[in-house]
């Protein structure tokens, strides 16, 4: 594992994110806390075929702007032993079973070959992270746009199978924080959870479907990549020695696969 040497005070912290939560995904850099590049994978190519490309895309135009130069075509855009991101941060889930493994193995294979340590966020954490806007959006966000302290947010993130992962969100002076749980709930229990929800609760993720009963509650889009979101949160943890070791990197499912439920239930 990378040890901090007094060279290592004097030089920006970046960190690489990526996650495949849903069935795309994005990918973002960050410099001393700020997200300086960031895009989503294209939605015309499976996660696996673009995640790849897109990290080496990010990391070329990395290097480049780090050196004031273009990055050799022949030559890796990948980052060396000796100039690589402080650490790499994944979404661990829950989320698509391909797209958890996809992003844990890619975390894991990169911050091995590196020597650098994984943030991992849960994905409901990420989601909630991602409405509120950053950069030069941020300074020019209305009221409407920022929460204050105290307000409450469901975020619910598209199960399938007629079930929807929830968690529950409060707004702090350091951003949303979880106070509950993720909970995998039934279409009944999550329309009664609606239902049961504070007026003017905020609501996110792609389980927001139409005919949902929502009247009384605030929808709000993501205002940034979900990487970005997750770089940030990342970037946190990082400072407090909240790392993992690539080796422990795994996904979590908070369930069965179709095909294992399949298979329990033939037993």
């Amino acid at each position: 594992m990378h040890s901090k040497t007094e060279s290592d005070d004097q030089r920006p912290i970046t960190g690489l994110a990526l996650e495949v939560i849903g069935r795309e995904g994005s990918v973002a850099f960050i410099r001393d806390g700020e997200v300086v590049q960031s895009a989503d994978l294209p939605s015309d190519v499976r996660a696996t075929a673009s995640l790849t490309p897109a990290l080496e895309s990010l990391l070329m135009s990395m290097n480049s702007a780090a050196s004031g130069s273009s990055t050799n075509q022949a030559e890796s855009p990948l980052p060396t032993q000796t100039s690589h991101p402080e650490f790499i941060a994944v979404a661990d889930g829950p989320g698509s079973f391909t797209g958890l493994r996809i992003a844990a193995a890619t975390a894991k294979t990169l911050a091995y070959a590196w020597g650098i340590p994984v943030v991992t966020l849960d994905s409901l954490s990420v989601l909630a992270a991602a409405v509120m806007p950053t950069g030069a959006a941020e300074k020019e966000a209305s009221e409407d746009d920022m929460p204050d302290v105290g307000q409450r947010m469901m975020v619910g993130l598209d199960a399938y199978r007629g079930q929807t992962f929830v968690g529950t969100f409060v707004a702090t002076e350091a951003g949303w924080q979880s106070d509950k749980e993720i909970e995998l709930l039934d279409r009944d229990d999550w329309l009664q959870t609606l239902e049961s929800a504070s007026p003017g609760t905020w609501l996110t993720g792609d389980a927001i479907k139409p005919g949902l009963p929502k009247a009384q509650l605030r929808v709000v889009g993501r205002k940034q990549t979900l990487a970005s979101a997750l770089a940030k949160l990342a970037h946190q943890k990082y400072l407090v020695g909240q790392t993992t070791d690539p080796m422990e990197v795994l996904p979590k499912y908070f369930r069965p696969s179709a095909a294992e439920e399949k298979a329990a239930s033939s037993k």
